[in-house]
Parts: C-alpha cells; structure tokens; sequence
C-alpha cells in the first residue's frame, strides 16, 4: 500500500490508519453499548412535575417559616458502611417534636434513573423509622419528604457507601 514511501515516512502513515481503524472501532461500540443499555433522560410524568413545582416550593417555603424541620440520623455521619443502614427522622416545629402523616425517602444516583428507589418510613412514636437495604458503593442522592397536614416538607442531601 505504501511501498514507494520512506519506511518512516511508511511507518507513520500504517499508525495513522490503524488509529483511525480504533477509532471507527470505538464509535461503534459506543453507540452499539447505548441502544443495549437504554435509559431515558427525563422521568415520565415530566409534566406533572412541572404543574406541581410551583406548590411544592409554595409549601415547602410556608412550613419553613413555621419553623418546621427534618432532621434524620445521617445528618452527622453521611459516609456509611456497605450494608443494611437505618434510618431515623423526626419532624420538627421550632425546636419540638411534632407529628407528619408520612415521611419518604428517595434514593437516586447522578445522571441515572435506573438505580433510584423510594421507601416508605414506618412511624415509631415521634419518629419515623426505616431499614435501608444494602446499596451500591457510591454516592447517593438522598430526598426526605414529609407530608404535614397535606404540605411537603422535602430536605435534599448526600450520603456515601463504602
């Protein structure tokens, strides 16, 4: 193919097709990997979400000048051990224990919807409780939303396992 080139000059030119052959190699096992493992981008009741955001921030905003508050027990210790995890929330107004009707919890990766999970905390007294099973090494999203008298009261944060 390049026989009447200097073998340098012919060198070069065999590394420059071969990398050109990776990199048609490589695009189309990208694409080829991205239609196998499909994800969509958006959650499926986008559109609600959006009606909805404006009330959520409504009543998030109310409870908050009211003076109520979560607070869970990873809120000291955010990096958690691999395995079974529990999790305690309580509601607070001003200071004080106070009473929701529900508290959940969403777990989500970044830039993922495959691995998110909602779990329903079980009231305990004042508290709500729940065990978290064995999650992925990583960092995860965490949403804790409580339901007071019919208003959100959502707190967004962080926990690492590993």
């Amino acid at each position: 193919m390049f026989r009447n080139l200097h073998p340098s000059l012919r060198n070069a030119m065999y590394a420059v097709l071969l990398s050109f052959v990776f990199l048609i190699a490589a695009t189309v096992y990208t694409i080829r990997l991205t239609f196998k493992q499909y994800e969509p981008v958006m959650d499926k009741n986008y559109y609600e979400v959006g009606l909805n955001y404006e009330k959520a921030i409504e009543s998030q905003r109310l409870l908050t000048k009211e003076g109520y508050q979560l607070v869970s027990s990873w809120d000291s210790s955010p990096l958690l051990q691999k395995g079974d995890s529990i999790l305690s929330v309580s509601v607070l107004r001003e200071g004080k224990l106070t009473d929701a009707n529900s508290v959940v919890l969403y777990l989500e990766r970044n830039a993922t919807t495959k691995n998110g999970s909602q779990i329903q905390l079980k009231k305990q007294g004042n508290e709500f409780i729940a065990n978290i099973p064995k999650l992925e090494t990583g960092t995860w999203n965490t949403r804790i939303v409580a339901d007071i008298s019919g208003k959100s009261l959502a707190k967004e944060g962080k926990i690492a396992i590993r």
